[in-house]
């Protein structure tokens, strides 16, 4: 499983610092869920977590990423140019702002105090020192908590095929831990209630004046938030009073802007449609621009933008909006239209284009046009459609997908959270499932068909790129891209040598499939540079019986 890119320097900082607090606050909310189970319990996993957490490099590590996180967290609220920003950016920034108000108590009471006094206060004390009086507070605490780490998790990887294939699961176990630690929580107070208080490891006549120190402490965090605030407004409107920059997007509109902000700030400032999947952290290209005139006024890429651009393929006057921040006159044209690309947008992040890695396969039924000139139209829908469903029938329980009919073709895709080997073997198992099926039909049809149907198969696997495609209504989610068109050639080659099925090595290797039996060549695919290495199964039955223990893979 590879992680995706994590943008600019300060981004892969926010996010590294971002995942160190979400770990430590996942092992807080399952140690909390343990509640549900005994106060000994809690107290044994919280002697475990504070092994690590309170150990040397431990320590150093929480701290660095609390300063380095409020920290960027303020430097980028200082720098907003615009408050028309995603909705998953201002749920980050509120949920975030709320935190620091919420935790502050806790930590002093738990945290600063018992440190002081040179040791640890276990569960029992800290659940007698919160309930019921701050159980509230508590319990929004965590709900924010997690919420926020949720929503910044998801926006780092919601372009990965992997993550939005775990959607589900993972969301059904985004609602679980909060709600189990919420359970533990309520369980274990009143469990605590009920014993005698347990003995806290400093004095309660300190508690006044620990929380005096949270009332400090969150005064200081409120004022540095309120000075980020004001440092953006000013640097906003003093940017009203400096040299206004005419911003010229092709084919429309103009819009003034001050220098300082990025080109996709400047677009959300002046309601340009401008799209960025990525929320503007150089993680994606959705955003990119042309620049027709005005280059030599910006800067030269970061390493993030020029890796992301070198990725692409982009041509020297391509620039991501979300990177460059125009010091001159600048005229741009968007290179996803945001009128055709918002749509797909609107249907979700796979309809605007995504990478899967996916095993394609093709069908086609051999000399079914000769057949069809000697039926009536009735005939050759009832024969189709007899056969589709068959073959639509072994491709969903094999667990693939029917992505388009072509004819007297169909195209079906196979994807598995284990990656292309599963995926290959699933759609091995289909095309076993669909020579049998295809025998059933053939039994049923006999006296309609005269000759026997047969069909021509291409198999090939690896990344792909998926989205919604096409103009207006007749747009629809598809997949393209050089597997594809491998899988396609496979299928016409496998028809012009008079085999059922042709695959590459590569899925032969997936499979299992051994060599002898097999006819292999290099083959001239058209459009290949060079040949391609093939395996030519002249009948499916005879690898079915050669290998009856292929399944599908759950």
């Amino acid at each position: 499983m590879k992680l995706p890119r994590t943008g600019a320097f300060l981004d892969t900082l926010r996010l590294a610092s971002g995942l160190t607090l979400f770990a430590f606050a996942l092992f807080h909310f399952l140690n909390a869920a343990l509640g549900l189970w005994s106060l000994d319990a809690m107290t044994a996993m919280q002697d475990w977590r504070l092994a690590v957490t309170r150990s040397g490099p431990g320590s150093l590590a929480l701290a660095l990423a609390v300063i380095v996180h409020l920290g960027l967290a303020l430097w980028r609220v200082a720098r907003l140019k615009t408050w028309r920003l995603p909705r998953a950016a201002l749920w980050q920034l509120g949920s975030g702002a709320l935190i620091v108000p919420l935790i502050l108590p806790h930590f002093f009471e738990a945290g600063v105090g018992p440190r002081a006094a040179g040791a640890i206060i276990r569960y029992p004390a800290v659940l007698g020192l919160m309930w019921p009086r701050s159980a509230a507070a508590q319990s929004l605490l965590l709900v924010v908590v997690w919420t926020h780490g949720c929503i910044g998790l998801h926006q780092w990887l919601k372009g990965e095929a992997w993550w939005r294939r775990s959607l589900p699961a993972l969301t059904g176990l985004a609602a679980l831990v909060p709600g189990a630690a919420l359970a533990g929580f309520l369980v274990a107070g009143r469990e605590v209630k009920r014993l005698a208080p347990a003995p806290l490891p400093y004095p309660r006549s300190e508690l006044p004046l620990l929380q005096a120190h949270a009332a400090t402490a969150n005064h200081v965090a409120l004022a540095a938030l309120a000075l980020a605030l004001v440092f953006a407004l000013a640097s906003a409107a003093a940017a009203r009073g400096r040299r206004r920059l005419a911003i010229c997007y092709q084919p429309g509109p103009k819009v003034l802007s001050a220098p300082g902000p990025t080109l996709l700030e400047i677009s959300r400032a002046h309601r340009v449609p401008h799209l960025s999947v990525c929320g503007g952290k150089a993680r994606c290209s959705t955003c990119r621009v042309r620049v027709l005139d005005g280059a030599q006024g910006l800067s030269a890429p970061s390493e993030a933008e020029a890796a992301l651009l070198k990725r692409i393929g982009a041509g020297p006057d391509v620039r991501l909006a979300c990177q460059i921040r125009p010091r001159q006159a600048l005229t741009v044209t968007r290179l996803l239209n945001p009128e055709t690309a918002a749509p797909a947008l609107r249907d979700g992040l796979e309809a605007a284009g995504v990478v899967r890695v996916a095993a394609v396969l093709f069908l086609d039924i051999r000399g079914f046009t000769a057949l069809s000139e000697a039926k009536l139209a009735f005939d050759i829908v009832y024969i189709l459609n007899t056969f589709f469903a068959e073959a639509g029938r072994a491709v969903e329980a094999s667990g693939g997908i029917v992505d388009k009919y072509m004819g007297d073709g169909m195209m079906a895709l196979f994807e598995h959270a284990d990656g292309l080997g599963p995926a290959t073997r699933n759609a091995f198992a289909a095309v076993l499932a669909i020579d049998a099926a295809l025998a059933r039909v053939n039994a049923r049809l006999e006296g309609e068909i005269g000759a026997p149907l047969s069909v021509a198969m291409g198999l090939h696997g690896g990344r792909l790129v998926s989205g919604r495609i096409g103009y207006g209504e007749a747009g629809r989610p598809t997949v393209i891209g050089r597997v594809v068109n491998i899988a396609s050639r496979l299928e016409s080659l496998a028809k012009a040598r008079g085999v059922e099925l042709a695959l590459s090595l590569d899925c032969t290797a997936a499979v299992g499939l051994a060599m002898a039996g097999l006819v292999t060549e290099a083959a001239d695919l058209r459009g290949l540079d060079s040949a391609f290495p093939v395996a030519l199964v002249p009948r499916v039955a005879d690898v079915a019986s050669l290998r009856p223990e292929i399944r599908a893979s759950a």
